[in-house]
């Protein structure tokens, strides 16, 4: 009988468990823009409060800032390769930026995201350089829904100017600004 079924259905159920790369791509890209679009919408609220600096890999209290903009950006200097940015904050009063990473995923983030985002640092460093401008005060934020390799967290941990948030802190953070739903948590990881 199973000889049976499988030479008449056998057709039918040849690639049933595949997935199209172009789909699993589309849905991966869609839920980065999410985490994205979470971050920026939170930090738009941003106030000088004082938040609880475990929701930012910190201890005691971190005050976050007012920023005048949030925005996905592209830093490039003449002659460096250009380096996205997935959030970028900018507060003019205080002179201060925060360039953010996004990873929405159940992988931990690795160190070549940290130091894709540290090399996106040093650009912006070095545009305000060749502008004559006055470079900010940068603080890197890490936003992963994986969390964080261990790598990572013992190259960090000594950093103050360094945030990083796993799933439970940009929950948090989401919440504390009106957020009235968790961000989810996908069964499977699609990379």
């Amino acid at each position: 009988l199973m000889r049976f079924i499988k030479f008449v259905y056998e057709q039918d159920l040849e690639g049933v468990d595949e997935i199209d790369l172009s789909q699993r791509n589309l849905m991966n890209t869609l839920k980065g823009k999410f985490l994205e679009m979470v971050v920026e919408v939170t930090m738009m609220k941003f106030n000088h409060e004082l938040m609880p600096g475990a929701w930012f890999g910190q201890t005691g209290q971190v005050e976050v800032p007012l920023f005048q903009f949030v925005k996905t950006t592209t830093v490039k200097a003449s002659k460096t390769k250009a380096y996205q940015i997935d959030v970028f904050g900018k507060e003019e009063k205080r002179h201060k930026v925060w360039l953010c990473e996004c990873k929405y995923t159940k992988t931990p983030m690795d160190l070549t995201q940290v130091k894709k985002l540290e090399s996106a640092a040093q650009v912006l460093i070095k545009t305000h350089e060749e502008e004559g401008t006055e470079v900010p005060e940068i603080h890197l934020w890490l936003v992963s829904a994986g969390g964080f390799a261990g790598k990572v967290l013992t190259y960090i941990e000594s950093r103050a100017d360094i945030y990083y948030s796993d799933y439970d802190g940009i929950n948090n953070l989401f919440k504390a600004y009106g957020g009235n739903y968790s961000i989810p948590q996908f069964a499977e990881d699609d990379g």
